[in-house]
């Protein structure tokens, strides 16, 4: 049985959902046929005829099509109409609230789902299952599939902190926070900045941040306020080799999500990242984060926007015992290898698609 993974967000560029498409279709067990194009979200626009007309030549030998997500799920009821097949599509959640083209999007999006042609939803956390409900998609017409996560290349812990020390040039002893994320607001990157980091000055902290994006004239706004130069260094787009050293070489890992309006965050994918490489890891209890970050197994959830909450929660980390901290680190990483391993992330959809054909 052969399936078409459609996907407009494949390697080698860079992002979660790029990353998702490629371990999916790597592991997945089965024959498969994987069609991609496109780099930019604008790319849909000549990306998605072609994808129709190559899954025209391929629908005799094909059982069922997998679309990557709902933005490229629009082509579905022509793609039902050429074919006449089984139509699966990943959704992410930013699909269903994001509204741009003077509600142009949501109003194709709208069409699209009602027309009924995508014959199954795949969820990527619970939030977007709750999403999808309120857009009047039955409950037996959804399956709830998180992301998964690959074993650390490299586990030498020592080595990777002396690398990451000598390539940002500071003290193996200083405490190192990270956070990667694309730089815009609903990360809630610039609040952590303003309302928690000035409150842990007393143990010299360097906030590292790893990603680009529009946030950041704002993030380096806020630095200049309140003075905290010394204390916050923006990275900007790194290597997959930086990226290991920062998830092995760093302290703490930070998710401050806060919530903006038809923004969503879908799945704590590199907060998920983190505790696989055994770095303790705080995240605020948004969207479809705790889809990922299970409290107290893989990380601690707190409620979004309270400086509190972080500042004492970091505060106990810094302050207790190095080796516990790093206990938990480690018993985080096996209970996420063991519940987020991409090989039986594929084996759900394998199960799904089956029951589907």
């Amino acid at each position: 049985m052969k399936i078409a993974f459609l996907t407009r967000k494949y390697p080698p560029q860079k992002g979660g959902m790029e990353t998702f498409s490629w371990e999916l279709t790597k592991n997945y067990p089965n024959e498969k046929i994987v069609l991609h194009h496109g780099k930019r979200q604008i790319d849909v626009l000549w990306s998605a005829p072609l994808l129709i007309l190559q899954t025209w030549f391929l629908k005799k030998e094909t059982a069922l099509f997998h679309l990557g997500d709902l933005v490229l799920g629009l082509i579905a009821p022509l793609l039902k109409l050429l074919t006449k097949k089984p139509i699966v599509v990943t959704v992410h959640a930013l699909e269903l609230t994001y509204n741009a083209f003077w509600g142009l999007y949501q109003k194709l999006l709208n069409f699209t789902l009602k027309t009924q042609a995508i014959d199954h939803y795949v969820a990527v956390s619970e939030y977007t299952k709750k999403l999808l409900l309120t857009k009047g998609i039955l409950a037996n017409k959804i399956t709830v599939i998180p992301h998964g996560v690959s074993a650390p290349k490299n586990t030498d812990l020592e080595l990777a902190r002396k690398k990451l020390c000598e390539k940002i040039a500071c003290s193996p002893d200083r405490l190192l926070l990270l956070s990667v994320a694309r730089l815009v607001r609903r990360k809630g990157l610039a609040w952590f900045i303003e309302e928690v980091l000035p409150k842990l000055q007393k143990y010299n902290p360097l906030y590292l941040v790893a990603g680009s994006g529009l946030e950041q004239k704002n993030i380096e706004k806020i630095i200049q306020k309140t003075k905290q130069q010394n204390n916050v260094c923006l990275l900007g787009k790194v290597n997959s080799e930086i990226l290991e050293n920062l998830y092995q070489g760093a302290d703490i890992f930070i998710a401050p999500n806060i919530p903006v309006a038809n923004d969503s965050e879908g799945f704590g994918f590199t907060a998920l990242e983190a505790a696989v490489h055994g770095l303790p890891v705080i995240a605020a209890d948004l969207e479809g984060i705790p889809s990922a970050i299970h409290q107290g197994k893989n990380g601690i959830l707190l409620e979004p926007q309270n400086a509190e909450a972080f500042v004492k929660q970091i505060t106990v980390w810094i302050e207790q015992n190095p080796v516990d901290r790093k206990n938990f680190g480690k018993q985080a990483q096996i209970y996420t290898l063991k519940n987020f391993r991409w090989p039986d992330v594929a084996l759900n959809y394998q199960k799904l698609f089956e029951s589907l054909v």
